[in-house]
């Protein structure tokens, strides 16, 4: 947290910022005492020279909403469709000759009625050379059935996500309710996903968070910053 009451005391120091109030809050669980949380917070700052307002946000336990719920059943629905519609580079080139072979046939086919209106364009007029590449694309293309509308429906929410999302929600109403008029807000920016297959979850969770404000800075130190105080 050094690094995120850092970074608006430096801001206060230029003259666009000077006139503005800083405010610092931070959350307090039910079994935290939070008289003396403000307490140590407001001595803290007094050390550091900074001028603030301290507030403590009490987060009380609460029943995960329908609102929760249905936002994490959108996103997980989502990355199911990325993630099957996800195409490596070299299918994706095989996919692309594909389309280029067929608006061939297409097109020769357009000729031969132009020709002849009375007729139909006959299937031996055209001849193709399969590859062996191109007899894979097809059989890779074949063998991904793409997810139906019924499929993404009956996906039930991963607990963790929900709860996540729940999270992120509090989170985002609390700021909202106490900082909506605010020139600049800056966040504690949560640790990304150690899984490169969560990103997606981890851009929706932090979308949630930063919802209705108009400028928001996440901030996230290295671990290894040193409080003056302290060194």
């Amino acid at each position: 947290g050094g690094m995120l009451m850092l970074l608006p005391f430096l801001l206060k120091q230029h003259k666009v910022w000077r006139k503005c109030k800083m405010r610092i809050f931070t959350v307090a669980q039910m079994e935290d005492n939070s008289i003396q949380m403000k307490k140590d917070l407001a001595t803290f700052l007094y050390h550091l020279r900074i001028a603030a307002d301290v507030e403590v946000v009490e987060m009380h336990d609460s029943d995960i909403s329908a609102y929760t719920y249905e936002r994490t059943l959108m996103m997980e629905q989502r990355s199911q469709m990325l993630r099957q519609m996800r195409l490596s580079k070299t299918d994706r080139e095989r996919e692309a000759q594909l389309v280029k072979d067929r608006n061939s046939i297409l097109r020769l086919t357009s000729v031969g009625s132009d020709d002849d209106e009375d007729t139909e364009a006959a299937p031996e007029r055209v001849h193709m050379t399969w590859t062996r590449d191109k007899h894979h694309a097809v059989r890779v293309a074949q063998s991904k059935p793409m997810p139906s509308f019924q499929d993404l429906l009956n996906i039930r929410p991963d607990q963790s996500n929900v709860r996540r999302m729940h999270t992120a929600v509090k989170l985002n109403e609390v700021i909202v309710n106490k900082s909506h008029d605010a020139k600049l807000v800056l966040l504690n920016m949560p640790g990304p996903p150690r899984n490169p297959q969560g990103d997606e979850n981890y851009m929706e969770f932090l979308e949630v968070l930063t919802e209705g404000l108009e400028r928001v800075l996440l901030v996230r130190g290295g671990g290894t910053e040193v409080i003056t105080i302290y060194s």
